[in-house]
């Protein structure tokens, strides 16, 4: 196929929409749907961008849409609803993941991919969960998942030949043989996550072992939660939020095992201070300030109340204008 572009020459979009069009899986990520039809097509993600008009080697937004569509012979809005809309709410960045908004964006893997080789091989496409930073382990497979290839040891890019083949060209295999059972805490917490993507109801408070309010929150709260509950290993330890970002797939496996474990703690405590040298004080009070759902910030305080003792001043509504999508992602 020929290329369209010279070096000194501006790109130009494509006239014409690509011979092969592929059809959006339900729960597929937008960048992965984007890189599986350039494959289908005998193309590089490079080639498809360089098709669509745009210059810059990134990640693609819900406002790229535009550039993709026709040459993807697809509405605009189906594929806007694939890819991550981001903007800022209040001088926050946030995010959207498909019908999910979040303001910590820290908890979303926004660059650097991360796949189960087993779904992979069998369905053929990425899946939009899997770009939840606390999504470590596949709920179906129980295998954990995989952020960098076995054959050359660097971290897996979106631009590769294909969903299934890394950029050094081997095919994608995990890096162990192990799993997990269904109760382990990786799978519990990835199973909730799932369950919020395929917005599918909710009953863990029929888990007697867990606080009853779980499941009224929102998926950005629950990631939240379980950040705030997780994260800090040792007692008043010093979190840097910045660096939350560069961990390893291991270390979100941790902060779920030990968020889960202390919540099942804080379920059946009848002091829940005991809580406070280990819980992430810091985390909580951003909760309480910026949320995407008056039960989320209904938790946020209660948690600072009953484990800190702390009260703090934050009505859902005021000093904001109205939570919606459009306002949230407002550029």
């Amino acid at each position: 196929m020929a290329r369209h572009f010279k070096k000194g020459i501006p790109l130009r979009p494509l006239s014409h929409s690509l011979p092969i069009r592929c059809t959006a899986q339900q729960d597929e990520s937008g960048m992965g749907f984007l890189l599986r039809s350039a494959t289908a097509n005998g193309l590089s993600l490079h080639g498809l961008r360089d098709l669509a008009g745009l210059s810059s080697v990134r990640t693609f937004w819900c406002s790229d849409a535009r550039h993709f569509a026709r040459v993807l012979d697809m509405p605009e809005a189906e594929l806007q609803d694939l890819l991550v809309d981001k903007g800022k709410y209040m001088g926050q960045p946030s995010c959207r993941l498909r019908e999910q908004p979040f303001f910590r964006t820290e908890l979303l893997r926004l660059r650097k991919p991360q796949i189960c080789v087993d779904c992979i091989h069998r369905s053929g496409y990425c899946k939009a969960m899997w770009d939840c930073r606390l999504y470590t382990v596949c709920h179906l497979h129980r295998k954990p998942m995989v952020e960098r290839c076995k054959s050359c040891r660097a971290p897996l890019r979106w631009y590769r030949p294909a969903v299934d083949v890394c950029q050094c060209g081997a095919y994608f295999r995990a890096l162990s043989e192990g799993d997990w059972n269904q109760d382990s805490p990786e799978v519990v917490v990835a199973t909730w996550i799932a369950e919020h993507c395929a917005e599918q109801g909710r009953d863990w408070c029929d888990d007697s072992s867990l606080p009853i309010w779980m499941d009224a929150l929102s998926l950005d709260g629950l990631c939240t939660l379980i950040q705030a509950m997780g994260v800090p290993v040792t007692s008043n330890q010093r979190v840097v939020n910045s660096s939350l970002a560069s961990e390893p797939v291991q270390f979100w496996q941790a902060v779920c095992v030990r968020a889960v474990e202390r919540l099942r703690t804080l379920a059946r405590s009848s002091n829940p201070t005991a809580l406070a040298p280990t819980t992430w004080e810091g985390a909580l009070e951003g909760w309480a300030l910026a949320t995407v759902s008056r039960a989320d910030q209904q938790v946020a305080l209660k948690l600072l109340r009953e484990i800190f003792r702390t009260e703090i001043v934050a009505r859902f509504g005021s000093q904001r204008t109205a939570l919606c999508q459009m306002c949230l992602f407002e550029d």
